[in-house]
């Protein structure tokens, strides 16, 4: 296990400007809004601030406050974050995000996490946190073989906490990180103590309608989250299917990356149609600058092929479920534009949604959140934060009750 730092090239800065200035935009409808794509006047708005007003080495150096290393796991070198708590009753957490996502999701609750006491928790309240990179995603290393999915994936995390030295520590997991860390919870049940998801792994195109005996709302809400839902994903077709393909254009230009990523991250937040109003302009960038920098536009998306080939053939979905119940406590965090911004969003009926996340997991908490999308800890800390802090609460007296 070896320290890291974060120490991009100045040749790859150099280049990244370059490439920046010869950029050459598509052309677009005069009313094409954000319909057809990334918008081609935000695109272009963003491009200029990339390339004239962007400092990745402040951005670098304010990641480098965290604590990071590397190690070498199933052939390949994992990156995390390892922030540890003063308190030595807190709890190991490991924090797990999926795409177009990176350890930054996680920055913005690291503080807190670690030292409550400073940002208005109780010291009971304190976790050790691990942030690791998947293998292919940011600063881990890209897998040189076929086969590294989901059910692999998880085994590397448990190998992981294993070799940290944690034999009791709890997960949380957003977009690929929420089925991963299921997987995590299932695989290693004798040593997770609790697991939270940012929405209990809610596909959405599965109607949570087909638990119980569904209201008419119910089933006419489920079925316009899963027809909103469905404009925001071609992309998984593409990059289950042909990554390859696609990555060649992501790996030559960063213009092209950042409209991929930055499509996902307006169409999965909840905002009024300004997406700075959530997110600034640093904070998407330094989000698309891990994916350029390290060049892993291509190898990140090849979890999706992974995925829908991991058990022979083309799967219906790149996101099939872990067979298992999980038995460990768990606590659901629903965030209304979870998968769509609109107005009728996945998880909006608690109730459906609760029913059918408990034929799959030990719910003990679930809760509605009143805002918030598919990238929680980053978009809506302070909610994510309260709901961490209840589900815990919930776990350590129902432990105390048993004890």
């Amino acid at each position: 296990m070896m320290p890291f730092k974060m120490r991009v090239p100045d040749a790859v800065l150099t280049d990244l400007k370059r490439r920046l200035s010869q950029a050459r935009f598509a052309d677009e409808f005069s009313d094409a809004g954000w319909d057809y794509g990334t918008n081609l006047a935000y695109l272009k708005r963003m491009v200029d601030y990339w390339r004239d007003k962007y400092d990745w080495r402040a951005q670098e150096r304010r990641l480098n406050e965290f604590d990071q290393f590397t190690t070498n796991i199933d052939g390949v070198d994992i990156h995390f974050i390892h922030q540890r708590s003063k308190n030595p009753n807190a709890i190991p957490l490991l924090l797990l995000n999926g795409w177009p996502s990176s350890i930054i999701e996680y920055e913005k609750v690291i503080g807190p996490l670690t030292d409550p006491v400073a940002h208005g928790g109780r010291a009971e309240d304190s976790f050790h946190v691990v942030i690791p990179s998947m293998p292919g995603f940011g600063f881990s290393g890209k897998p040189k073989q076929r086969g590294y999915n989901p059910e692999r994936i998880a085994r590397i995390w448990v190998q992981l906490m294993a070799r940290l030295g944690y034999t009791r520590y709890a997960a949380h997991g957003s977009d690929w990180g929420n089925g991963i860390a299921t997987r995590v919870a299932l695989d290693d049940s004798s040593h997770v103590i609790a697991l939270h998801l940012a929405g209990c792994g809610a596909a959405p195109a599965a109607p949570v309608a087909n638990s119980g005996n569904p209201t008419q709302p119910a089933l006419a809400s489920d079925l316009n989250s899963a027809v909103n839902a469905a404009h925001n994903l071609g992309y998984q077709e593409i990059q289950s299917t042909k990554p390859q393909t696609l990555g060649q254009g992501l790996s030559d230009s960063p213009v092209g990356l950042a409209s991929w990523i930055i499509e996902k991250w307006y169409g999965w937040s909840d905002h009024d149609g300004d997406l700075e109003k959530i997110f600034t302009k640093d904070e998407l960038l330094t989000n698309v600058m891990i994916y350029w920098v390290t060049n892993s536009g291509a190898s990140s998306a090849r979890i999706y092929y992974e995925s829908r080939h991991m058990n022979g053939g083309l799967a219906p979905t790149p996101f099939p479920r872990p067979e298992g119940r999980v038995s460990v406590p768990t606590g659901c965090g629903a965030f209304p534009s979870q998968y769509d911004r609109r107005a009728d969003r996945v998880n909006t009926n608690s109730v459906e949604a609760r029913k059918a996340a408990e034929t799959r997991y030990n719910v003990v908490h679930f809760a509605t959140m009143p805002r918030g999308g598919h990238f929680p800890a980053f978009e809506q800390p302070k909610l994510w934060l309260d709901d961490i802090r209840a589900f815990f609460t919930v776990v350590r007296k129902n432990a105390s009750s048993t004890s």
